[in-house]
């Protein structure tokens, strides 16, 4: 395996660098600031939708699903931020079997930096939970690969796939074809969890273009009828499409007087 180049930002270690993790490098927390000095809430908002997995995952796995692939998942840590603090979020294999305990859970990633990092993370884990390499653009060669399925996974029962901040990397159209391929090959009982970049006209142009040029990927300008379209054919769970910040949260909390943009997330169980 060639070394890993730590000249260049990654987004993965930027995300890693927004949550207060470690497994980050001077380029990348470079890139994270410049996005930060235009978007002040960035930080807040990955910890939002880290939140909302945690919650979601933990919701699924109460209806009993047993298997989880986290496509695009990035690095699956949950660090604390201090001492002897407990974690703000849990990573999608402690989420799940903070629930079913022997639950499976595969995390995919295109980015080999985030492969070898999370297979790094995981050596010494249980056989069920596996990094594996693979691309979004592609659902049926990730619900064939062959690491995944020496794992346990099957198609034959509920899963769960989880696609959380990485459809804003492909357009409208491309990312609904990624849902769909998905959905179809699922067994019905199964759920999809999204959670997707959103900003309202001038606010949704500037939340891509604040990312673009940061680490060579591209971000993608979703409307509202593009984000709902993602979830035809399939049942929402309340509250539906909603604010990751507020989406199962009682009471809800205040947004920021100048939000313009959010991660908006949903679960939705294919009938």
């Amino acid at each position: 395996m060639s070394p890993l180049d730590v000249s260049k930002p990654n987004i993965a270690r930027m995300y890693d660098y927004w949550l207060g993790g470690k497994d980050n490098y001077e380029a990348d927390r470079e890139a994270a600031e410049a996005i930060r000095q235009r978007r002040p809430h960035v930080a807040a908002q990955a910890l939002d939708n880290k939140k909302f997995q945690t919650r979601v995952i933990g919701y699924v796995a109460g209806q009993g699903v047993r298997q989880f692939l986290d496509v695009g998942s990035g690095l699956p840590t949950s660090p604390v931020r201090g001492e002897g603090a407990a974690p703000l979020w849990l990573a999608t294999h402690e989420a799940a079997r903070a629930v079913i305990p022997d639950a499976l859970t595969a995390y995919i990633d295109y980015d080999p930096v985030a492969v070898a990092h999370s297979q790094a993370l995981l050596a010494s884990g249980s056989r069920q939970v596996v990094a594996v390499s693979g691309d979004m653009g592609d659902p049926e060669a990730i619900l064939t690969d062959e690491d995944i399925r020496r794992a346990g996974f099957s198609l034959d029962a509920p899963a769960c796939v989880i696609l959380c901040c990485v459809l804003h990397f492909l357009d409208a159209g491309t990312a609904k074809g990624v849902v769909d391929g998905f959905t179809r090959a699922l067994a019905p009982g199964s759920y999809l969890i999204i959670s997707i970049g959103y900003g309202q006209g001038r606010a949704g142009q500037e939340f891509a273009s604040t990312y673009n040029a940061q680490d060579g990927s591209r971000i993608y300008a979703h409307t509202w009828e593009d984000i709902s379209a993602l979830f035809d054919g399939l049942d929402l769970v309340p509250p539906g499409i909603a604010d990751c910040a507020t989406w199962g949260v009682q009471p809800p909390p205040a947004a920021p007087a100048d939000q313009a943009s959010m991660i908006l997330g949903a679960v939705a169980r294919r009938p």
